[in-house]
């Protein structure tokens, strides 16, 4: 069969918006003078808000009527020399004894383009009159200057004033072989406070994560920057929120107070719950003022096809994860079909909007992929990797050194092949050490397997990892004497590998595994029927983990059985919160976490034993497979995430 290859999909946006006016139709451009006119992830460059971090783009040609497609005169292009320097922000106005807001001044060509300098270049800075101010390189106004610098390949530098005297100040700015500048700054005695001010936007964070810094300033009747005589104290509220004095959010903020002598004050928070929710700050004497913070739910979930025919699909994640690096991804699905090479599939985030997924060969029936993220700001790190094993029987993935009491493995895989046996199933462990997983199957495995796997360390759980086997004949065994753990805290999941799987038959091969009270583990294949027939192949190896969530979550056990001619149940658990809980069956292995144990022995007809598992409602599971030829059986565990 010709097989065209699968490539996994890559995602590249360059947003060239930010919160201020657009220049002109359909440039998609966004004007600005300073950094803090455009949106978090942009700062201002040759006059438009750009993605940090990604090249500098050329100027704006302009709006409509102006240059070669407007009618107008061609202002210019990137390439031309710079003639003279400009300010782009706005005149200033300033209370005295403060430190201005920044001064942002550009290398530009004759028709005000922004245009790089080739070489670092020195801006002279001075005031008219000439004691009237003093000039400093930093916000906070402590590093004094009488010169900026414009590195070379840029347009701009930045510069900050302070001064005394309540006047009108012409500052002014000069360069060797530049036009110079001036701009007229306002120095002002400020009136007394009438309120303090959000200088920060609102914010969206993962549940847990670290905001940014809040700064709020206090301000005059004319909006003027002013400080209180005395400390002034400040209440900080909010549904879930807890603040904090330092930007890792470890140093609880306690008797929180507006300095005297200060315009400005700032600390930082945390948010538990879901949804849009309003801190607010009252300053003793003035009127509370308040912004929404949007907190992002826990787990995010739902449904993707993979249609009939595709060898691939990408699926959307709304609303986008922050950080990949601290979200992991679980699914479960019930392939149709009866080949492992059209039926296991591999899914790996792609972007923080999106995961791929694809499986080897292309068939007439395509599947419901169900997913669910998990993200939380601290606490929980994720190694997303895609490893291969290229015909060998072992596959050693280096990964990043992680520690192995707190950390648990995820994965999925797809392959060739039409015989479910030594060359698909395998088992994933963690070493001792921290610093790889091994990939180890029974015999070589199919030469074009590749799997997605996940390296999650959380924080405040403990993880305890074994492996055990089964000989021909034998339908169930059990793991005891381990450290106690309650039930009520504890999942499993599990890997395993088989060999003698000379025929296609699915029984033999096909798992069920569970916590079984506090200090055991149970793991059966063949469900009721104790013939030779579902007990032939042998079970050459398992690899569990058995993870005790402790105070992070609660856990439910839910026994799931479907019978002949049954495709689907919705077994009832105890209510959940379901922007915080996931489902997932304990075995894993292809298609995600999905494995169960079922009855059927005529072929391997994968959607026999495999299950997608979701939430129908806060108190009902929907557990569906695709083939129902047979009794099947999954241990299902639900995690609520603790707020």
């Amino acid at each position: 069969m010709n097989r065209r290859p699968w490539v996994p999909l890559t995602f590249l946006t360059l947003l060239l918006g930010c919160s201020s006016a657009s220049t002109g139709a359909n440039t998609g451009r966004y004007a600005c003078a300073l950094d803090d006119e455009c949106a978090s992830g942009f700062v201002c460059r040759a006059g438009v808000c750009q993605a940090e971090g990604g090249p500098q783009l050329p100027p704006d040609p302009g709006g409509p009527g102006e240059g070669p497609d407007g009618g107008g005169s061609d202002p210019g292009t990137p390439s031309s020399p710079p003639t003279r320097l400009a300010f782009v922000n706005p005149a200033r106005t300033v209370g005295t004894g403060q430190c201005s807001a920044a001064v942002v001044i550009e290398t530009q060509t004759e028709q005000g383009v922004a245009s790089p300098v080739e070489n670092a270049t020195t801006v002279s800075v001075s005031a008219q009159p000439s004691t009237a101010v003093s000039f400093f390189r930093d916000a906070a106004c402590t590093q004094s200057t009488s010169s900026v610098t414009v590195d070379a390949g840029g347009s701009r530098a930045t510069f900050y004033f302070r001064g005394s005297v309540a006047q009108t100040v012409r500052i002014g700015v000069s360069s060797s072989g530049l036009a110079s500048a001036t701009q007229d700054a306002v120095l002002r005695t400020p009136g007394q406070v009438v309120g303090v001010f959000f200088v920060t936007g609102a914010q969206t964070l993962a549940t847990s994560g670290c905001s940014g810094k809040v700064e709020l300033e206090a301000r005059d009747a004319d909006a003027i920057p002013t400080t209180f005589s005395s400390p002034r104290t400040m209440t900080l509220s909010g549904t879930g929120l807890t603040f904090f004095s330092n930007a890792s959010c470890t140093t609880p903020l306690s008797n929180p107070v507006f300095a005297a002598g200060t315009t400005r004050s700032s600390f930082y928070f945390k948010g538990k719950s879901s949804g849009t929710n309003r801190l607010s700050v009252a300053v003793s004497g003035l009127s509370t003022v308040s912004q929404d913070e949007t907190i992002l739910p826990v787990v995010r979930s739902g449904v993707c096809t993979l249609p009939a025919n595709g060898l691939s699909v990408t699926c959307p994640i709304s609303p986008a994860q922050v950080d990949m690096s601290k979200t992991l991804l679980m699914i479960s699905l019930s392939p149709s079909g009866r080949s492992p090479d059209s039926g296991g599939v591999r899914c790996m985030l792609s972007a923080r909007d999106a995961f791929t997924c694809g499986r080897y060969t292309a068939a007439p029936g395509g599947f419901d992929i169900f997913w669910q993220t998990v993200e939380l700001g601290t606490g929980l790190r994720v190694q997303h990797l895609q490893p291969s094993c290229q015909g060998s029987f072992l596959s050693s993935v280096p990964i990043e050194t992680v520690s192995p009491q707190k950390s648990f493995l995820l994965v999925s895989s797809e392959q060739s092949g039409t015989l479910l046996g030594e060359g698909n199933l395998y088992t994933a462990t963690l070493a001792d050490a921290g610093n790889r997983v091994d990939l180890q199957f029974s015999g070589n495995c199919s030469p074009f397997w590749k799997g997605s796997l996940q390296v999650v360390e959380l924080d405040g759980i403990q993880v305890h990892r074994g492996g055990g086997s089964m000989i021909r004949g034998q339908t169930g065994a059990g793991n005891a004497g381990l450290p106690a753990a309650n039930p009520a805290t504890t999942a499993l999941l599990f890997t395993y590998r088989v060999n003698n799987a000379g025929a296609a038959n699915l029984c033999d091969r096909v798992m069920r595994g569970e916590v079984f009270g506090s200090t055991e583990l149970d793991f059966s294949r063949a469900l009721l029927d104790d013939s030779q027939n579902c007990a032939t192949a042998v079970i050459e190896a398992m690899a569990w983990e058995r993870i005790n969530f402790g105070s992070l979550a609660k856990v439910q056990s839910v026994q799931v059985g479907l019978s002949v001619d049954q495709l689907q149940t919705s077994p009832g658990i105890t209510a959940v919160d379901r922007t915080r809980a996931v489902v997932f069956a304990s075995g894993q292995s292809m298609n995600g976490q999905a494995g169960g144990e079922a009855s059927y022995s005529g072929d391997d007809v994968l959607g026999e034993s495999l299950a997608g598992f979701s939430f129908s409602s806060a108190t009902e599971l929907r557990v569906r497979r695709a083939s129902a030829l047979g009794q099947a059986r999954w241990t299902a565990y639900v995690v609520e995430f603790n707020p």
